[in-house]
């Protein structure tokens, strides 16, 4: 995992749209979800939003890439593909970490910037194996047969940070880890610690390993994490050593910061190699990164010697798949997307997608006066455009709210900022707020709000700019005329938080009194109506 702050994001000149009617000029999906340029090639990054810390996998001719999810559950995400160019939600296998306090948010604690850090993905003997390090919770191992299907998970008895994992030949498992001072663990069969070997000392930032065995050597691949960033191999032909080293990514490149790094290697049946990277890319996140790989006297090489590129030739393989996006629009019918996870433990009796058929219907849970301690607050990743913003919609009934409810649709990092519906004294208000968790330079927490008159139904939405990172959130009543509405917020990658930007559904209490939100859709779209209108009330 990356340790230090961000500090240097796309600070470029731009304007949110401010007019009465929010609108695109045109939208790129091929620039967002599936890189298919239309001259065999691809574009970087890979998949525009925050996939961090990837490690992928080939089985027979399908990849398998997993990805770091902290905090948000169900999480451990599998995105799975025939061409390494298009991806599609395999299986969010993680449900829980743990029911203390900080997992809950209840009693005041949380775990941001904590839960499941990077994690090692292998496939051996017909079963997948999953190693995560879930921090305060411990290491636990995921396995199934089938990924799509159920995984079982169990609490080891050793902690093992940023792990790879490895099957040897002599039936033993062995495990590469450590920030700085790198260790190779060997455990049995049954994933018993036995023993440790230190195998790299003294290298600050060094982490996020991933173990390989190619031919007669051992491969340890890892990150040297921070900003800027490189990528590194240590090789040995004995799994405890002694491991010689080659920098493979720089951290500075030709007078420019590097932050393409932490990956993973693997080939494809047609005998290439290539790796899938992380790209520090700013306020929305680390996006996947792919590049070719060869190898020169047992050693690989990334990209154009070490110089990660933009744009390159896709893959060889044997089907190349039709550009489908990964999804993001919700009508909230029958279960939830693969694309939303709830902040922290959700408290299950307080949501429901039954209650009131075709909604999504979020009960407030305690009491609290900041978004960040909000339990059972839906979100998801935001992808990200390069000419216009990404934006998130939602239809909202709030009839049901209770004095001092907040419900809407928020921008989530640090700091956050939301548009919301509150009541008061039995009034409805549009409410805009911008907070932190932690004090943040330069940044002082405001709040909007304007008296509306409704008879349930909102429609609200968010924006944020990728180029300058600024938010602009609007209200409408109709669903045709979004009238914006508070302050811009200046987002960034904060490690407060440790994860890109997302979208979040929420419905809080700022007083002991009980009361639901019902969301009948969410939607990247500019222009969205529900396919069979439904009626503000049911």
């Amino acid at each position: 995992m990356k340790r230090s702050v961000i500090s240097m994001l796309l600070v470029l000149t731009g304007a949110l749209f401010m007019q009465q009617t929010y609108s695109y000029a045109r939208v790129i999906l091929y620039n967002v979800y599936a890189n298919n340029n239309g001259n065999g090639q691809y574009e970087n990054p890979l998949i525009r939003a925050d996939f961090p810390d990837p490690d992928v996998i080939r089985v027979g001719d399908t990849f398998y890439m997993i990805s770091t999810t902290m905090y948000h559950f169900p999480g451990a995400t599998i995105l799975m593909s025939k061409d390494l160019i298009n991806w599609q939600y395999c299986a969010q296998p993680l449900t829980k970490l743990s029911d203390k306090d900080n997992h809950n948010l209840t009693g005041g604690a949380n775990i941001y910037s904590r839960g499941m850090w990077a994690s090692a993905l292998v496939y051996h003997n017909d079963m997948f194996y999953m190693l995560l390090n879930g921090n305060d919770a411990g290491c636990f191992l995921l396995t199934a047969k089938d990924p799509k299907g159920e995984w079982n998970i169990r609490k080891l008895d050793h902690f093992y940070y940023d792990a790879g994992m490895l099957f040897d030949d002599n039936g033993m498992v062995y495990v590469v880890g450590g920030n700085t001072n790198i260790s190779v663990y060997e455990l049995d069969s049954n994933f018993n610690y036995i023993r440790e070997k230190q195998i790299v000392a003294g290298k600050p930032g060094l982490e996020g390993s991933h173990f390989y065995k190619f031919g007669e050597y051992y491969y340890v691949y890892s990150t040297y994490g921070g900003y800027p960033s490189g990528q590194t191999i240590f090789r040995s032909k004995n799994v405890f050593g002694p491991y010689e080293e080659r920098l493979l990514v720089d951290k500075h490149i030709n007078g420019h910061i590097n932050t393409v790094h932490q990956g993973a290697l693997f080939d494809t049946p047609s005998g290439q190699w290539w790796t899938i990277m992380q790209e520090d890319l700013g306020a929305l996140g680390r996006m996947p990164n792919l590049q070719p790989v060869v190898w020169e006297d047992g050693w690989p090489i990334v990209g154009d010697n070490g110089v990660p590129y933009k744009q390159y030739e896709k893959p060889d393989v044997a089907e190349e798949q039709n550009p489908t996006p990964l999804p993001t629009d919700e009508s909230f019918d029958e279960e939830l997307g693969m694309q939303w996870q709830w902040n922290h433990n959700p408290k299950p009796e307080a949501w429901s997608l039954s209650e009131r058929e075709g909604w999504l219907r979020l009960h407030t849970t305690g009491t609290t006066d900041k978004l960040t301690q909000a339990r059972n607050t839906l979100t998801q990743r935001i992808f990200a455009f390069d000419n216009q913003p990404s934006i998130g919609t939602i239809r909202m009934d709030v009839s049901h709210l209770a004095d001092g409810n907040v419900a809407g649709i928020c921008v989530f990092q640090d700091p956050q900022a939301l548009i919301g519906v509150t009541k008061d004294k039995g009034k409805y208000y549009i409410v805009w707020q911008q907070d932190s968790l932690h004090p943040v330079k330069d940044f002082a927490p405001a709040t909007e709000r304007v008296r509306i008159k409704t008879k349930g139904i909102v429609y609200l939405r968010a924006s944020i700019d990728y180029k300058t990172s600024k938010t602009q959130f609007y209200y409408s009543l109709d669903n045709k005329a979004f009238t914006p509405f508070g302050g811009q917020t200046s987002m960034f990658f904060n490690l407060s938080v440790f994860v890109g930007t997302r979208f979040g559904l929420f419905c809080y209490a700022t007083k002991d009194e009980d009361g639901w939100a019902d969301f009948d859709w969410f939607s990247t779209k500019p222009t969205y109506v529900n396919k069979d209108s439904r009626p503000p009330h049911k």
